[in-house]
């Protein structure tokens, strides 16, 4: 399920461009000797960003912002990153970067919801993007193969579902390789982390106030890395460690979606059926299963089957009080309609594009190569959790084959020159576990942790306490005491 700020998913096919957008090329000069350390030619210069009305989205001013591809090569092809801003309701004091996560997650959707507080909102400009791969920038485009692939039972328990799910990944594989293999090779988190300095560059080139959720927090511990001495305020909220592999990430998430459903079943039999749905949500969950697994449920465009059902029961974690709408939809279930679980499982589908999602996981760290190895890797996930580890494992099954390497390997960041970074994360947060936050609090060398007692994934804006201390930092750059919990 990766790291996912709300949950969800969608298959997009957007167009991908290799040239530089309308408006003008970048401007830059002839290049000294090397670039910096962080990877970017120091003698690069943005265009003037050309605010206006939005074509699509729910935002009062859009731009575009053309950067290189490669940022090795910046005189060779060039991509676009769409950019949104909501403009401050008083006096601008600068701009508030964020990012909602995913991978895949469009920042241009998410300040359609006018994400921070009136206080944050009358003094900076609100301003977000969709990274590279995604929505409205230069786009990954492969997406035809990836119904078929989600719809398969990840939980194949004969050798023909077997063949067939591998064969299904196999298919996404190839037509992204196909469609967009160069794109694929340059939209690693180390690539977006140098895009958020291009795009700090282009608004002005201020000290960065930067707000990451879930994957978000990733790109802003890679941005803080290598461009720390740049950052005046950075708040990381539902936290993904960069020292975790790909199969220690994905174990310790299919462990943290099993702990929220054992915590959401007592919950539920303490509630009891009229306010869960059911009486017992393990062995309706359970029944429904076996339903599912014998024949799909109608609901849907095609139905409900186990990968439905799975993901249903993942997303509503995401959330407090979940095991309501999960309790309500097994109900249903349970009398033969899926609906109320399609509409749970397609909230998680909903949130950003699978082929720029698979596009990171599958680069950012190495992973099983060939299936014999990925099915090592399912098993362990199984054994974790035979519920929902067949779906956390081979939802990314299509690393296996994946046609561009990993181009980076995980390890713990220090970002040395980076100022007071907060670190927020949830006791109950089952996609990214409390103990990332603590360990990337630990490691970084001015982590500033904030422990916030609720379930669900990220804090602001669900929870006052965490809001208010976010909202002070990022008002004032005050820290709250060491220890701090909400």
């Amino acid at each position: 399920m990766a790291e996912k700020a709300s949950g969800a998913r969608r298959t997009t096919a957007n167009t991908t461009a290799t040239t530089a957008a309308p408006g003008g090329a970048n401007t830059t000069t002839t290049p000294p000797p090397g670039s910096s350390d962080s990877g970017f030619p120091a003698y690069w210069k943005p265009a003037p960003l050309k605010w206006g009305p939005c074509k699509t989205a729910s935002v009062p001013q859009c731009a575009t912002l053309a950067v290189p591809l490669d940022w090795s090569d910046p005189s060779g092809p060039q991509i676009d990153l769409a950019l949104g801003r909501i403009p401050a309701t008083g006096t601008s004091k600068g701009s508030v970067l964020t990012n909602p996560g995913g991978p895949g997650g469009s920042g241009l959707q998410f300040l359609g919801y006018a994400p921070f507080s009136a206080e944050v909102s009358q003094d900076f400009d609100i301003v977000s993007w969709d990274p590279r791969g995604v929505g409205a920038s230069t786009a990954v485009t492969c997406g035809d193969s990836v119904p078929a692939f989600l719809a398969e039972d990840p939980s194949p328990d004969t050798p023909a579902e077997q063949q067939s799910i591998e064969s299904a990944a196999d298919a996404v594989a190839k037509e992204c390789g196909q469609a967009d293999g160069k794109l694929l090779a340059r939209i690693s988190t180390p690539e977006v982390a140098r895009d958020m300095e291009a795009i700090r560059l282009a608004l002005g080139a201020q000290p960065l106030n930067y707000v990451g959720f879930s994957y978000g927090t990733h790109i802003g511990l890679e941005y803080a890395e290598r461009f720390g001495q740049n950052i005046r305020t950075m708040v990381l909220d539902g936290v993904v460690d960069p020292s975790q592999g790909f199969e220690e990430f994905l174990l310790a998430q299919t462990k943290g979606f099993q702990d929220a459903f054992d915590e959401n079943a007592r919950r539920c039999t303490d509630a009891g059926a009229a306010a869960c749905g059911v009486a017992d949500l393990t062995a309706a969950y359970d029944e429904v299963a076996a339903k599912v697994e014998a024949q799909r449920l109608p609901g849907g465009p095609k139905g409900v089957g186990p990968a439905e059902l799975a993901t249903a029961a993942t997303f509503s974690a995401y959330t407090r009080d979940g095991w309501k709408e999960l309790g309500k939809a097994l109900a249903q279930a349970k009398s033969g309609n899926g609906a109320k679980l399609w509409d749970l499982a397609s909230s998680y589908y909903d949130f950003g594009g699978y082929g720029a999602y698979a596009g990171v996981v599958c680069t950012d760290t190495p992973h099983p190569e060939g299936d014999a190895s990925y099915k090592e890797f399912y098993d362990k996930a199984v054994a974790v959790s035979p519920r929902f580890g067949p779906s956390v494992a081979n939802e990314m099954l299509p690393c296996a084959t994946w046609p561009v390497p990993p181009a980076a390997r995980p390890g713990a960041i220090t970002a040395p020159k980076a100022p007071p970074i907060l670190v927020i994360g949830n006791t109950g947060d089952p996609a990214t576990p409390l103990e990332n936050a603590k360990h990337v609090a630990d490691t970084l060398k001015s982590g500033n942790l904030v422990v916030v007692n609720t379930d669900g994934h990220t804090a602001y804006g669900s929870n006052q306490c965490a809001t208010d201390i976010i909202d002070t930092y990022l008002l004032t750059e005050e820290v709250p005491p060491k220890g701090t919990r909400c």
